[in-house]
């Protein structure tokens, strides 16, 4: 089974460090456009994640690869907090907890792959385009996967 890369990386993309600002098709409000293609990058974390979830030794070929690595990163975290529960309800409660509780972004301390990530350049950037992002993409994938 083959590594899959992001293929969502246009030549307008913006960037905050070295990851990509992709939209996403979302019903939560941020600080992004909305995705109006069919695809955006939360499926696309959701449909590679078995697949590059085994790779220890990922290429990234692309500052969107980046982007699906830590989107895949928050996907295993929701996985780890699924386990623990009994019913959809307690599933559903938890990825909403998890959705608005703070999960490291490059540069901070907890973030597992710090190495491979660049710090956003400044505060203000890291707070707009991050933080907001960040927040937005953690509620549609926790309500992507308690919906999977």
């Amino acid at each position: 089974m083959p590594a899959y890369h992001s293929t969502l990386m246009d030549p307008d993309t913006k960037f905050v460090g070295n990851m990509a600002l992709l939209p996403i098709r979302s019903q939560f409000k941020g600080p992004a456009p909305r995705e109006t293609k069919d695809t955006d990058i939360i499926d696309e974390a959701i449909y590679y994640f078995k697949a590059n979830v085994f790779f220890k030794n990922y290429e990234i070929k692309n500052e969107a690869d980046r982007t699906l690595i830590y989107i895949t990163l928050y996907i295993s975290e929701c996985l780890k907090k699924l386990q623990k529960c009994n019913s959809k309800g307690q599933g559903e409660k938890e990825m909403y907890t998890l959705g608005i509780t703070n999960f490291p972004i490059p540069g901070e301390p907890g973030f597992p792959l710090n190495a491979l990530y660049a710090r956003p350049s400044n505060k203000q950037e890291e707070g707009k385009q991050v933080g907001g992002r960040k927040k937005r993409g953690k509620l549609q994938a926790s309500v992507a996967k308690s919906h999977s």
